[in-house]
């Protein structure tokens, strides 16, 4: 996963996001789920720039977990505009699979993870405003 991580990180600015946060095991985030090996919290420097997006890479489901390091069995990256709640596709969320192919499918994931900006619903609060 440390190719595909890399380049996410390269390609994120230049759709107008940057990485404010990464909540990981490592980091002050140590609860995560067992689904989530990390979650980026972007932020839109585009207009709205309030727009946050939450980036999580997923931990296959029938990969072995115990003894797992970090990194390891990620089988896909997803976007939401809240913090995700389960492994599984929920509407309003975009994904991008990790496997064979995954760069050709990238340009399409980063547009609609762009495209999220344009969907932000009504009484919408970035994180840590209410």
């Amino acid at each position: 996963m440390s190719f595909q991580r890399t380049e996410l990180l390269k390609r994120i600015p230049k759709q107008g996001w940057s990485v404010t946060t990464i909540e990981d095991a490592d980091s002050e985030w140590p609860e995560l789920e067992w689904w989530a090996d990390e979650i980026w919290i972007l932020q839109s420097v585009w207009s709205p720039q309030d727009c946050r997006v939450y980036l999580t890479f997923l931990v296959d489901p029938q990969a072995p977990i115990h003894g797992r390091q970090k990194g390891e069995g990620i089988w896909a990256v997803k976007a939401s505009l809240k913090r995700p709640r389960q492994w599984m596709w929920e509407e309003g969320e975009v994904y991008l699979t990790l496997g064979q192919g995954w760069q050709q499918m990238l340009p399409g994931f980063l547009e609609d993870v762009a495209a999220l900006r344009n969907r932000i619903p009504e009484g919408y609060s970035a994180p840590g405003e209410a």
